[in-house]
């Protein structure tokens, strides 16, 4: 469709990374982020336990077929947060 703008785009003009990592390491949480939004370090006390770097969005391998499904959940997530 025009003009419509996906949420792996809008993560990617911010600088973040998606990254999938093995479901045993996120199993408890299924996605989790640490990013900069607008000067503000934004993310969960999990991604402390997860040691996620600064700009990744980690994502459960089993995940990947709804990749788009959780990377909206995600955005509006940090978002809020925010």
């Amino acid at each position: 469709m025009i003009g419509v703008t996906t949420s792996r785009e809008l993560l990617e003009r911010r600088g973040w990374d998606v990254v999938y990592v093995p479901h045993v390491e996120i199993e408890a949480y299924n996605a989790c982020y640490r990013v900069e939004y607008d000067g503000e370090r934004i993310y969960p006390p999990a991604a402390d336990d997860l040691e996620i770097p600064l700009d990744e969005i980690w994502i459960s391998e089993r995940w990947r077929p709804y990749e788009r499904f959780v990377l909206y959940h995600e955005l509006r997530e940090i978002e809020y947060r925010a």
